[in-house]
């Protein structure tokens, strides 16, 4: 009876953690999860194998990914370091094929610079993440299709990862098993367990109703997209998927969004952030507005349709003269 809504699938990606961490079932319509996702897994395969280099599983991952290397190069390597006792240094003393010898430089060097890497930095997990990405993004755009959104998707994963302090308390957050409720694709939950949250994109939720509804992301930039707001066609079509997401809830509606973010899709590390336009103060002003922080955070009731307009101007002239 509670479905929680948004644009695009990798807006959930951080939800999907949280809700994993808490043991709450949800499944995710429109897609499949984040940490689910092919490209999501490679990414973190680089940084399972620096926290573990005996993991044989995140080594095959990432070694048949790289151009020249195939099923029998990839086995050579393994069993090389294994036969090394799994040194640091084993992979980088193991001798490829001619046709691997670049990749496997390539990963020689990304490996050692992210061992050898200390940064005073918070977010070193996100940092780890951007190395690993100045290799695995362009093998991304030849591996696989629809490159933007998978690029998204890391996107908010480096974002996620700046919030955590080192890379195992990171990966072990992420190494939880999903509740058994948790289904892979739209609409394939068990019909036994249908006691889930819904994670939805607005596009996969039309036709669709629940008791109670948050709209999440629901900021310019986000949605609407900043890749339609320079088309009136494309502005109008995003304002008929808000309404869509609006009018899905019987009782209960949640517009949320935050007044600030990281995200490297934004084209800069911190943003302000502004309501979505949709949201006009028609629609505001049949809507309570809460602000959730701190102690200190007000609690706002209705917006008053009368607050008087301000002459900015005219304020700007007293305050610093003609």
């Amino acid at each position: 009876e509670i479905a929680v809504l948004f644009r695009a699938g990798y807006m959930s990606a951080d939800l999907e953690i949280e809700l994993t961490n808490r043991k709450i079932p949800f499944e995710k319509w429109g897609g499949l999860k984040f940490l689910e996702a092919a490209h999501v897994k490679d990414v973190l395969a680089f940084l399972r194998i620096l926290e573990n280099p005996r993991d044989e599983v995140s080594w095959y991952r990432i070694l048949l990914l790289l151009p020249g290397i195939g099923d029998a190069t990839a086995r050579a390597a393994v069993e090389s370091m294994a036969s090394a006792a799994w040194e640091s240094a084993a992979f980088g003393r193991y001798s490829p094929p001619p046709r691997a010898r670049p990749a496997h430089q390539a990963l020689v060097g990304l490996l050692d610079a992210l061992r050898s890497g200390i940064s005073a930095d918070e977010a070193k997990v996100a940092a780890d993440i951007a190395r690993v990405r100045m290799l695995y993004d362009s093998i991304l755009r030849d591996r696989y299709d629809k490159a933007e959104p998978r690029l998204s998707d890391l996107d908010q994963l480096q974002t996620i990862a700046a919030g955590y302090p080192d890379r195992a308390t990171f990966l072990s957050a992420l190494a939880l098993e999903p509740p058994q409720a948790t289904q892979d694709l739209a609409g394939a939950a068990s019909k036994d367990d249908n006691d889930a949250l819904v994670l939805s994109t607005a596009h996969s939720a039309k036709g669709k109703e629940w008791e109670a509804v948050f709209v999440i992301w629901c900021v310019d930039g986000w949605f609407p997209s900043a890749r339609c707001l320079n088309s009136e066609e494309e502005t109008d079509e995003e304002r008929r998927l808000m309404y869509v997401a609006m009018t899905r809830a019987k009782n209960y509606l949640s517009v949320t969004y935050p007044l600030n973010a990281y995200s490297t899709r934004r084209g800069s590390n911190y943003s302000l952030d502004q309501l979505s336009r949709f949201i006009d103060r028609g629609v505001r002003d049949r809507m309570e507005r809460v602000a959730v922080g701190g102690p200190s955070a007000p609690a706002m009731g209705r917006e008053s349709p009368a607050a008087p307009l301000i002459d900015l101007r005219a304020l700007l002239r007293g305050r610093f003269g003609a």
